[in-house]
């Protein structure tokens, strides 16, 4: 999206096998420049159940969803941080949704989750 809040239809969509990645001052492609856009990619995932940690490292900001809930909220301007947040998925198919955006700077976000 070529702003900092999804607005409006995005710029163009793709998929990404995993979010990891590090854009340095450039955009993440289909003509964005490197600042003031956000991204948002969502996942249907199989869980086998129990506790999980959600890590991040984001500059600027990210929030994760798991089925609708928020999970993980660190939307902020300010350099490379790494957050967490630990959160129960029951057995079966979970909806995964990332949104970041990009205020200015590099554009760093690496997301993973792992069973605990």
């Amino acid at each position: 999206f070529a702003n900092r809040d999804l607005g409006g239809s995005p710029n163009f969509v793709r998929q990404d096998n995993a979010i990891a990645f590090d854009w340095g001052t450039w955009g993440p492609g289909g003509g964005l420049g490197g600042t003031n856009y956000s991204v948002r990619w969502n996942r249907v995932e199989n869980s086998s159940g129990g506790m999980y940690r959600f890590t991040a490292t984001v500059d600027d900001g990210i929030r994760v969803w798991v089925d609708g809930q928020l999970v993980l909220d660190y939307w902020r301007v300010g350099p490379a941080t790494t957050v967490s947040c630990d959160h129960f998925l029951s057995p079966g198919q979970h909806t995964i949704r990332v949104e970041y955006f990009q205020a200015e700077g590099v554009a760093v976000v690496y997301l993973k989750y792992a069973r605990l």
